[in-house]
């Protein structure tokens, strides 16, 4: 592959789109968001946030004042009810008050598909979700690589075109000020991204989903050698190796090690997601987590 294939990459995002990119510095440094009366103004004193996916059904405004009534921060799933291509929920994030990571949008193949024109694609639809991250204000961005349902060899045109998608992220991280961060996958075979050393990142984080890495059974290999971009933690639980449904259990009720996760995570200043399924799972992770003083 020749070198200009990233820069080719970027010069196609242009400052179309949402038309937000050049005002999201202005609008992190505003300070006008709302304090919503059923909400406390102080948040609990805990580290671990909270997915908007426990609040699918909800919108948006509704989802993350559930988040704030129990947890210090948010990550925001940008589709569905949650999307941000959404002026209105851009608002509502920035009203919240509370900070905010952000899911981007993810399919099957995506960054890592061979063919250029559905490679771009995806990344011209992460240029969209990115620049509506900044504009709120968001403390990163999270992407996943390729996955597929059933596993497979190693395939060089898919490291190739990850690799290649990774630096034109890597531009447009530069751009924006949002952290991108990449995220590992269920089964080993079934992405390019289930084990320590899978990829290059190319100057982007790591996310370690300690379910996909327990689904691979490469969970004790993240936490024993921690990769160096490790930035960003999603925390749920499941049956282990070979669980290829990911459930996306509540803490405590599957095979995770709850405490050395946290311990790992904390010591490199990892931020931590739990990412369940719904309210109920929120709780009973929390309750988990509290009750074995993990969190205050």
């Amino acid at each position: 592959m020749d070198e200009s294939h990233g820069l080719q990459d970027v010069s196609l995002f242009g400052s179309a789109g949402l038309g937000i990119g050049s005002s999201s510095q202005s609008l992190r440094q505003r300070d006008n968001r709302a304090c919503l009366p059923y909400l406390s103004p102080v948040h609990p004193p805990h580290d671990i946030g909270i997915s908007s996916s426990a609040y699918a059904e909800l919108l948006l405004p509704a989802a993350l004042a559930r988040i704030a009534a129990v947890a210090p921060a948010a990550e925001i799933r940008s589709f569905g009810l949650h999307t941000l291509l959404s002026q209105r929920n851009r608002r509502a994030a920035l009203e919240a008050g509370l900070p905010c990571s952000v899911h981007g949008p993810f399919g099957y193949t995506g960054l890592g598909d061979p063919s250029t024109a559905a490679r771009l694609e995806a990344l011209d639809e992460h240029r969209r979700h990115l620049e509506a991250a900044a504009e709120i204000g968001a403390t990163l961005y999270l992407v996943h690589p390729d996955w597929r349902p059933d596993p497979g060899p190693r395939d060089s045109a898919v490291v190739s075109a990850l690799e290649r998608s990774f630096d034109a992220l890597r531009e447009l991280q530069s751009e924006t000020g949002v952290p991108i961060v990449v995220e590992n996958m269920p089964g080993a075979g079934c992405s390019h991204l289930t084990a320590p050393g899978d990829l290059d990142l190319r100057g982007l984080g790591f996310a370690l989903d300690v379910g996909h890495a327990s689904i691979s059974g490469t969970l004790d290999a993240f936490l024993a050698a921690p990769p160096p971009e490790w930035r960003h933690v999603h925390l749920h639980s499941n049956a282990g190796l070979g669980d290829l449904d990911d459930p996306h259990l509540p803490v405590g009720a599957g095979v995770i090690d709850a405490a050395a996760v946290l311990a790992a995570a904390r010591a490199v200043g990892a931020s931590i997601v739990l990412e369940l399924n719904d309210a109920d799972d929120v709780a009973a992770s929390l309750a988990y987590l509290r009750g074995r003083g993990l969190i205050a």
